[in-house]
């Protein structure tokens, strides 16, 4: 047997730039914060692969948490029943303990690098560096001028809305969900992250990983602006109410848009994404009065298009600036100690099991 992994987006790239949700990739009764310092290329994610494979062979579920601006990175490794968790904590994550000792601390991978050798790039590594920024501005330009796109849009699809009924239809499956449930009493802080992704590669959807675990998934179909996020809002406020774990998955785009929520307590997960799509379905765009929508047709497919053009030229952004990012990884790698580094992660990993008799999820 394996442990099971669940692969998620911990920040993403957004129309108001990088938003990281790094405080809520830490379980609630954590024991160990291991804070991983250095540049590109000094194996942080290297090791943190590393060290999650050897824990899945060992049957421990983790929690692959991808960096949106190259996700064949990790930005942070969960492993859920030792309350263990690395984490990426160099630009532009900047992530230092808060418990510094008792529970999290600083592992510095840059003691295992040539400084000499890497002095003699100094020039060519700061030229970089200030090219990957250049190109990480354009990119949140190309998705700020998507934003109002994306809202005209909407606009054209509420205007052709039937609410009442959406509402109607909200409260029959809140009613329907809940109808054998008790308020427990207790408050449990919902988890917010990222399902999805605006990524060098393009647009790179984890819903179906991050919703392996749900016994029931539903298929939320709509258009912008049919109400798809005060839909799943409604659903997992009650959720939260009756004092049940949630985790709520944002739209990276404009993250006060939900794609995804997942009520653990129930083991149900509803989501937007068209992985699903032959699920059953929650329908809303039964309440579209087309013959509203048609008058705007042309207007709907101009807007898609230049919005289409947007989040391209933005994800072309992405992609030069990880060619940049690629060019200082390899002085980095070059002058490396890796094998100190995997003496390092034997320890790592040592030091993790000891917290096996001592974690409990719940």
């Amino acid at each position: 047997m394996s442990g099971k992994v669940r692969k998620i987006f911990p920040g993403g790239n957004t129309s108001n730039g990088s938003k990281p949700l790094f405080e809520y990739i830490i379980p609630e009764n954590v024991n160990r914060i291991f804070c991983l310092k250095g540049g590109p290329g000094v194996g942080k994610s290297s090791m943190m692969k590393k060290i999650a494979k050897e824990f899945i062979d060992k049957d421990y579920d983790v929690e692959l948490h991808h960096c949106p601006s190259d996700p064949s990175s990790l930005d942070a490794l969960v492993i859920k029943k030792l309350g263990v968790v690395f984490l990426d904590g160099t630009s532009p994550h900047i992530v230092d303990p808060k418990n510094p000792g008792a529970v999290d601390e600083i592992v510095n991978l840059g003691d295992y690098w040539d400084s000499v050798e890497l002095e003699k790039n100094k020039v060519e590594i700061i030229e970089c560096g200030k090219e990957i920024s250049s190109y990480f501005r354009r990119c949140y330009k190309y998705l700020k001028a998507a934003e109002p796109i994306y809202y005209d849009i909407e606009e054209r699809y509420t205007y052709a809305m039937d609410f009442g009924k959406v509402n109607e239809l909200t409260e029959s499956f809140i009613n329907y969900v809940f109808k054998d449930t008790i308020n427990k009493g207790v408050y449990k802080k919902p988890r917010h992250l990222f399902g999805t992704a605006i990524t060098p590669i393009g647009h790179i959807d984890y819903s179906d990983s991050l919703l392996s675990e749900a016994k029931k998934i539903y298929y939320l179909k709509g258009e912008i602006g049919c109400g798809r996020t005060t839909f799943l809002k409604k659903v997992y406020e009650k959720a939260v109410e009756k004092g049940m774990k949630v985790e709520i998955y944002h739209f990276p785009l404009i993250p006060e848009k939900i794609e995804t929520i997942w009520i653990i307590d129930l083991n149900i997960g509803i989501t937007v994404s068209n992985l699903f799509s032959d699920r059953e379905t929650i329908d809303l765009t039964q309440y579209l009065d087309k013959s509203k929508l048609d008058k705007y047709e042309d207007v709907i497919i101009s807007d898609k298009h230049v919005f289409d053009e947007l989040i391209n030229y933005a994800i072309s952004n992405l992609k030069k600036a990880k060619s940049k990012h690629d060019i200082i990884e390899a002085y980095y790698i070059d002058n490396m100690d890796f094998e100190g580094i995997d003496k390092l992660k034997d320890k790592l990993i040592e030091r993790s099991l000891k917290y096996e008799t001592e974690y409990d999820l719940n």
